[in-house]
């Protein structure tokens, strides 16, 4: 393999680490607004004086 070929593969890993890493920080950052918003819900439900 050439040396063209070995920086080509290793930068499509890279991008592709990235794009993982970013596609599982939105995906989190969705889990953790559906979360919130349904305590937020709940707690406006039943408030507890």
């Amino acid at each position: 393999m050439s040396g063209l070929a070995w920086m080509m593969l290793i930068l499509a890993a890279m991008i592709g680490a990235f794009l993982f890493a970013t596609i599982g920080a939105i995906v989190l950052a969705l889990l953790l607004t559906s979360v919130s918003s349904r305590l937020t819900r709940d707690d406006d439900q039943h408030r507890d004086y």
